[in-house]
């Protein structure tokens, strides 16, 4: 059953990741096609030579959204702001160039309300263009390796902490990741920027992952109280089995002695089972206070060596 649970959510995990990066490529573009192609732009690291704008990117689903944007906005049908593939074959990733003007021209569409617009398209292309979901065993991350240098991490930064969202970041190498750890605002996130069946998804996974946690504290905690409870009883036949050698058993107060033949009669039931068979039912308390009293009578008949009786419980 564990290994067919680690499965089931293994399963939902690779949908999750398939389903974000489908619904990320087919959303309509509409009138945000600039804003988002500009997200996408500044999310992929680029260098410019001779007037050229190089840009090198392992995720080519991402530069087919970008054609597909350019093409929205009308630009191909200009031969110097035509967007064309330069390389493919280098180690699974792909380098597309641009004229410097049409690189230019498409940032300055978002660049003068960079810091004071929820541009969620502008947000989604770089999404695209440098984020990644990983839901590990445990826990979620959204993150976003945004490239340095262009104002793009500052303007990020600046809009999801606008939107109370809870950041962590660092600089590493030549980007600054920008993190989102907590669910809740993960499933926010991608709903801000149209990702709405991932974000169901997701939910849905966190409501699995939940029940299946639940299910395991009651399993875990079920089988520490029938272990606990089976060596109390253990415990308990080695003591009236020491009463009986020294000839105790015989002797005992009719409450004691109905206990002790309650127990040899249900070897493996809880102290609270064992109280409730009796012909006068007790608590749990009275049941594990009378099986000290029988401790303290045999430790008296060892005369004050207790050495072979029983620890309490």
């Amino acid at each position: 059953m564990p290994h067919e649970t680690e499965e089931r959510e293994a399963g939902k995990v690779n949908g999750i990741k398939h389903t974000l990066w489908d619904e990320w490529s087919s959303f309509e573009p509409g009138r945000a096609s600039k804003n988002e192609a500009a997200g996408i732009l500044a999310g992929i690291p680029s260098e410019e030579r001779n007037g050229t704008v190089f840009f090198t990117t392992p995720r080519l689903f991402a530069v087919r959204r970008l054609m597909r944007l350019w093409e929205e906005c009308g630009w191909n049908a200009k031969d110097e702001y035509s967007l064309r593939i330069v390389r493919t074959q280098q180690r699974g990733k792909v380098t597309f160039a641009a004229d410097r003007a049409a690189v230019e021209n498409t940032r300055s569409v978002t660049a003068s309300t960079a810091k004071r617009t929820r541009n969620w398209g502008w947000i989604r292309g770089l999404f695209g263009g440098c984020g990644s979901l990983y839901i590990p065993k445990t826990g979620y991350y959204l993150m976003m390796r945004v490239p340095e240098g262009r104002g793009a991490a500052e303007r990020i930064q600046a809009v999801m902490r606008s939107c109370a969202f809870d950041l962590g970041i660092r600089k590493r190498g030549e980007c600054r990741e920008i993190m989102l750890r907590d669910q809740q605002q993960i499933v926010t996130f991608l709903s801000r920027i149209g990702l709405v069946t991932t974000a169901l998804e997701l939910e849905e996974t966190a409501i699995f992952r939940s029940m299946r946690n639940h299910a395991n504290k009651l399993v875990n905690c079920d089988a520490a109280n029938i272990k606990k409870s089976i060596e109390a009883a253990r415990d308990q036949m080695e003591l009236i089995r020491k009463l009986e050698d020294r000839g105790i058993a015989d002797s005992l107060p009719e409450p004691l002695l109905d206990l002790v033949k309650a127990r040899k009669r249900n070897p493996s039931i809880t102290l609270k089972e064992l109280g409730q068979t009796l012909s006068r039912p007790i608590s749990k308390s009275t049941v594990e206070y009378r099986w000290r009293k029988l401790e303290l009578m045999l430790s008296k008949h060892c005369k004050g060596d207790d050495a072979d009786v029983l620890r309490k419980g």
